[in-house]
């Protein structure tokens, strides 16, 4: 009788629960790397966008810019995208994430030529979808999508994500809360009358024939790109459904001074501070953007441009603040 052969097996290899495909490898491009491609790439993409579109649109937005050729204007203008860029990238933000951010920020000056300069809604359009392309590409090319925006990645509250009931009714309200702070600006008569004291604003004419139908349909994707950046992140950073957020034990005999100025200022839980973050970004942005961008148009001031980024900023703060207590499943 022949001797029995061994027979010598690798070792068997366990796959989990629910996974069908072997997980991505790690990229081998060198995290140093990334962020100059990132910046390379916005900006050839938006040159491209904008040439392109300028073929077929015409100089609408020239006729109303600044003629002066000024080297510190564009370098401030070139300082500012990198700034963008690399505010998202420090800050971890997918390309779902910085989408939503550049459409937010690109909203008061979209809606100031619109209104005011009646500039055509297509050329409005092909401009804001180059600034968003230019930033959403290279942030899809370079970096994963976040875990919030990964429907199957294991989050405490991941049902509220997924929920449809949640994010409509959500996305509902953060439309409402923009509509309504700029109707009541529109109607007290405060926004036209501001805006006529600091800019040469040609005509008031579609300003007057607004109404609060037409708002809707010129802020809804604000309104959805609003509740992506504020509500989302907020609802995944909070812990498991009928748990609150651990919070260790304050001795005020042996805390620091910062130790207990946060203990009196900034004892919130990780929801409301990621909340609290995501809505001081966006409205840095928004501010950032509509003065940069508005002191390209001709008979404009910073002051001006200020004030009327404020009234967008309010109206994200007012956001915020319903999105502090809906979905919160800590209470």
């Amino acid at each position: 009788m022949a001797p029995s052969r061994v027979i010598s097996r690798a070792e068997p290899v366990v796959v989990p629960n629910g996974v069908t495909s072997p997980p991505l490898r790690a990229s081998r491009l060198p995290s140093s790397l990334r962020f100059p491609i990132v910046v390379v790439l916005s900006f050839s993409i938006r040159s491209m966008l904008l040439s392109t579109a300028a073929n077929f649109l015409g100089e609408e937005l020239g006729n109303i810019s600044r003629r002066e050729d000024d080297p510190y204007r564009v370098g401030g203008f070139l300082a500012y995208k990198v700034l963008v860029l690399w505010a998202g990238w420090h800050l971890n933000y997918d390309f779902l994430d910085i989408s939503s951010l550049t459409i937010v920020a690109n909203a008061p000056f979209a809606y100031l030529l619109t209104n005011y300069y009646q500039i055509s809604p297509l050329t409005i359009s092909a401009n804001v979808l180059a600034d968003l392309i230019s930033v959403a590409l290279p942030t899809f090319l370079l970096r994963r999508r976040s875990a919030v925006h990964d429907s199957k990645a294991p989050l405490p509250n991941r049902f509220l994500l997924n929920s449809f009931q949640v994010q409509t009714s959500t996305a509902l309200m953060t439309v409402g809360t923009y509509v309504a702070v700029i109707w009541a600006a529109l109607q007290a008569q405060q926004l036209n009358e501001f805006l006529v004291s600091h800019f040469e604003i040609p005509t008031l004419e579609l300003a007057h024939k607004e109404t609060p139908f037409t708002l809707i349909a010129k802020l809804l994707p604000v309104g959805l790109a609003a509740k992506g950046f504020l509500l989302n992140p907020s609802i995944g950073a909070q812990p498991a459904s009928g748990t609150a957020t651990p919070i260790a034990p304050f001795d005020p005999a042996v805390a620091s001074l910062p130790e207990t100025i946060e203990h009196n200022f900034w004892s919130f839980s990780k929801r409301t501070k990621t909340l609290i973050g995501q809505t001081a970004v966006l409205s840095a942005f928004i501010l950032a953007n509509t003065v940069q961008r508005v002191m390209t148009v001709r008979g404009t001031d910073v002051s001006g441009a200020a004030g009327y980024a404020g009234i967008w900023v309010v109206a994200t703060v007012v956001t915020a603040g319903w999105s502090a207590w809906v979905a919160d499943t800590e209470s």
